[in-house]
């Protein structure tokens, strides 16, 4: 009898590791997109981000690229999940699959592009100030500001500029819109954010009382949007297809006419 029960547990523990093995070599042999289309979902990170991303009053995500994040899901065959991140972690919460996809009119900066890569680039950006609008005369120039409080969003392309152009102190915060949330309140003087940001809050509704800082007097070099993904992902080919795919068919540029402050990179597009 014990005989028997040893060789039935020596049996079972064999067919246990072989299995395990098996498994390892599935996954290790898995694509990237191949990993997604398994697990049925698109994750995608992303921050509240007008015009870009953010829930409408029913809880819904929309916005230029939560639609074309969907569209994309829908292309490859899975449902789109949308999680809100730290912007600063965004690297660490896509290399450990956390997420698969950052799409959030992120700039494609040197800073990064070591550790993950980038979608085609399908828009434009700058980064502007943005100062309560009795205050403009006195934040009108790069000199001015420079000596001025100034709100960023950490790990965003507004604090790269705030550190390495203007050299100036100033408060990190989570997001873009907390930096334009100092302004009005009063604890910073300006907020260096995304143009394409700033031109669809500024000047309305509870932003009424801010304004941009002429571009022509304060302006920063040009930036570009893509999509961040893992490393050598093969996500990457299917993407770019997808992003071209839908600028021939004027998907992209219906988007662009419904959310206003996006410039299409027609350069890389018709690339």
């Amino acid at each position: 009898m014990k005989k028997t029960l040893i060789f039935a547990i020596t049996l079972l523990l064999t067919f246990i590791t072989a299995f395990s093995f098996t498994a390892c070599q599935v996954t290790d042999t898995q694509s990237d997109l191949e990993y997604i289309q398994q697990k049925g979902k698109l994750v995608v990170g992303v921050t509240v981000y007008k015009p870009m991303d953010w829930q409408d009053e029913n809880g819904e995500w929309v916005g230029f690229d939560a639609e074309l994040a969907k569209l994309f899901a829908e292309e490859i065959g899975v449902e789109c999940q949308f999680v809100v991140i730290d912007w600063n972690n965004k690297v660490a919460e896509i290399n450990t699959k956390q997420i698969d996809l950052i799409w959030n009119g992120m700039t494609a900066g040197e800073k990064i592009a070591g550790s993950i890569d980038f979608s085609v680039s399908y828009a434009e950006n700058r980064q502007v100030a943005v100062v309560q609008s009795q205050n403009l005369e006195l934040y009108n120039s790069v000199d001015k500001i420079k000596n001025a409080s100034i709100a960023v969003e950490n790990g965003s392309a507004g604090a790269i500029v705030t550190q390495s152009i203007l050299n100036a102190a100033h408060t990190k915060v989570t997001a873009q819109v907390d930096a334009l949330n100092e302004v009005l309140a009063g604890t910073s003087n300006v907020a260096i954010i995304d143009y394409t940001m700033a031109a669809s809050l500024v000047g309305k509704n509870q932003y009424e009382s801010l304004c941009i800082v002429d571009v022509n007097t304060v302006s920063f070099e040009r930036e570009v949007f893509a999509v961040g993904l893992r490393k050598n992902s093969d996500v990457k080919a299917t993407l770019d297809a997808f992003l071209k795919a839908k600028y021939a068919d004027n998907t992209l540029q219906q988007l662009a006419e419904k959310y206003q402050s996006v410039v299409l990179n027609t350069a890389a597009l018709e690339g």
